[in-house]
C-alpha cells in the first residue's frame, strides 16, 4: 500500500486520536444534530460531524504467502464531498481469529494449518469501498500482531487496533478520490511463507465469547471543517477500579477504568481510547473488553438513558478479546489490551428536574481461564499499574460576530 506521488504535499499524515468526517446531504434535524442517510451526525451548521460502521464486508480472510499479496476491505465509511482545510480523525479495530485446530474439527473453515499468520490492519484514503493498494493514501500507522495457533499459547482471537490517524485536506484537487467520492477503508492482510493456499483466518470472532457477544468491529470517523470553531477537551484516569478479575466463565465482569464526563451536550463526540495491563498464572486466560458510556461509575452496561441519548447504542466500543498466555504469543502475560472508539452524543443528557447531569465512560473487562469450563478454583486474572482511559471532548461552539474562527489544527490538540 504505497502512498501516491505527491501524495505529501497533499495532506498531513499525523498521530491524532480519532474519527472521520463528512459533508451531510438530505438532513434530518433530530434534538439539536443533524444525521444524513449514510449514518453521519453532526452540528446544525455542519462543522462537526461524526459516523461510525461495523458493518463488515467480509468474513473470512485469505492468508497469503507474502505481506498483502491478499489484502481486503473489512470495514468502509464514505466521506461526503471533502474540501480545503477539512481535517479528518479516525480511529477502529477489527478481531481477526484462527481457525482450524489441530485435529481439524467439524468447525474448521478452509484448509487447516499449524503455522501462526502474521496479521495487519491499516486505514487508507480510497475512491471506492473495495480499495486496498495502490492509488490509495495510508492515513493511520499499520497495526500488526503474529497471532499463536499452536499449543500451549494459543491466541486464536487477535485484535488489531488502530487507535488514532487523521490528516488534512490540502489541495482537493490531489486526493487519490474525487472530493464527493471518497472512502475511508480498513484495510486488513494475513501472511505466512508457509501458507499452500486455501488456508484462512475468520474476520471476527469463531465463537461469540467476548462481552456480551459479537466481536466489536468497528471503523469511527470524525470531521472539522475548516474556519468552524471545534474545541477540544481531554480528560483522562489511571486510576483502577479494580485490581482483579475474577476467573468467572459466566458474567464477571468489573469496571477498570472510568472516567466522569461534565456538561455534555447534544452534538459533542467523545474519542476513546484506552490501555490495559492484565497479568494470568497457571492458565491460558480469555480476557474481553468494551468501552460503555453510563450514567454511575461503576456501570457495566449502557443504561437506559445512554442507549436512548449516546450512539451507538451506548457503547464507544464493541466488545472482543484474546487469550492470553504464559508462554511466547502475541499477548504474553502481562499482556496489554487496547481500545479506541467513538460516541455521539445526541442530546443533552439530563436529571428529571432538566439539569444536565455527568455521564460516566467505563473500561468493562472480563476474563476466564481456557480450560474447557471445568469446575473448580481458578486464580484471579490482576489488573496491573501503567493503563490508562483517555477521553476526548469534541464540541463546535457558535462564532461571534466578528470573531476569527480557529486555526485547523486547534481542535485536534490531545
Amino acid at each position: 500500500m504505497g502512498i501516491p506521488r505527491g501524495a505529501s504535499a497533499l495532506v498531513g499524515v499525523e498521530l491524532a486520536l480519532g474519527v472521520a468526517v463528512a459533508v451531510v446531504s438530505s438532513p434530518e434535524l433530530q434534538g439539536g444534530y443533524v444525521r444524513d442517510r449514510e449514518g453521519w451526525a453532526g452540528t446544525p451548521s455542519g462543522g462537526l460531524l461524526a459516523a461510525s460502521t461495523s458493518r463488515e464486508r467480509l468474513r473470512k480472510l485469505p492468508i497469503a504467502r507474502r505481506d498483502g499479496g491478499k489484502s481486503r476491505t473489512v470495514l468502509s465509511l464514505r466521506l461526503p464531498r471533502i474540501a480545503l482545510g477539512d481535517r479528518i480523525r479516525l480511529n477502529g479495530e477489527v478481531t481477526l481469529s484462527t481457525t482450524c485446530v489441530d485435529p481439524p474439527g467439524p468447525d474448521c473453515i478452509g484448509r487447516g494449518y499449524r503455522f501462526d499468520p502474521h496479521l495487519h490492519a491499516r486505514v487508507v484514503l480510497g475512491s471506492h469501498r473495495g480499495e486496498t493498494g495502490r492509488g490509495t493514501l495510508p492515513v493511520s500507522r499499520r497495526a500488526s500482531v503474529t497471532c499463536e495457533k499452536t499449543e500451549p499459547n494459543i491466541n486464536h482471537h487477535c485484535p488489531l487496533v488502530i487507535t488514532r490517524g487523521s490528516f488534512l485536506v490540502r489541495r482537493p484537487g490531489e486526493l487519490p478520490c474525487r472530493p464527493r467520492a471518497c472512502h475511508l477503508n480498513m484495510v486488513v492482510d494475513a501472511h505466512s511463507g508457509r501458507a499452500r493456499g486455501g488456508e484462512v483466518v475468520v474476520v471476527g470472532s469463531a465463537k461469540q465469547d467476548g462481552i456480551g457477544g459479537g466481536d466489536g468491529a468497528r471503523l469511527n470517523a470524525a470531521l472539522a471543517r475548516e474556519g468552524a470553531r471545534v474545541r477540544s477537551v481531554v480528560r483522562s484516569t489511571g486510576r483502577r477500579r479494580t485490581r482483579k478479575l475474577p476467573a468467572s466463565f459466566e458474567g464477571g465482569r468489573r469496571v477498570v477504568y472510568s472516567q466522569r464526563m461534565e456538561r455534555l451536550r447534544a452534538g459533542d463526540v467523545l474519542l476513546v481510547r484506552a490501555r490495559q495491563r492484565t497479568a494470568i498464572k497457571r492458565h491460558r486466560y480469555y480476557i474481553g473488553s468494551r468501552v460503555v458510556i453510563a450514567t454511575r461509575p461503576r456501570a457495566r452496561r449502557p443504561g437506559r438513558l445512554t442507549r436512548r441519548i449516546v450512539s451507538p447504542n451506548g457503547a464507544a466500543t464493541g466488545s472482543n478479546g484474546f487469550n492470553c498466555t504464559l508462554g511466547p504469543s502475541g499477548f504474553r502475560t502481562p499482556c496489554l489490551r487496547k481500545k479506541a472508539g467513538l460516541a455521539f452524543i445526541e442530546r443533552t443528557p439530563r436529571r428529571a428536574r432538566g439539569q444536565i447531569r455527568p455521564l460516566y465512560v467505563n473500561l468493562v473487562s472480563r476474563s476466564f481461564p481456557k480450560v474447557g469450563n471445568v469446575p473448580g478454583s481458578y486464580p484471579s486474572a490482576r489488573v496491573l499499574s501503567g493503563g490508562r482511559l483517555a477521553v476526548t471532548r469534541l464540541r463546535a461552539e457558535q462564532l461571534n460576530p466578528g470573531e476569527p474562527p480557529l486555526p485547523s489544527r486547534e481542535w485536534a490538540r490531545d
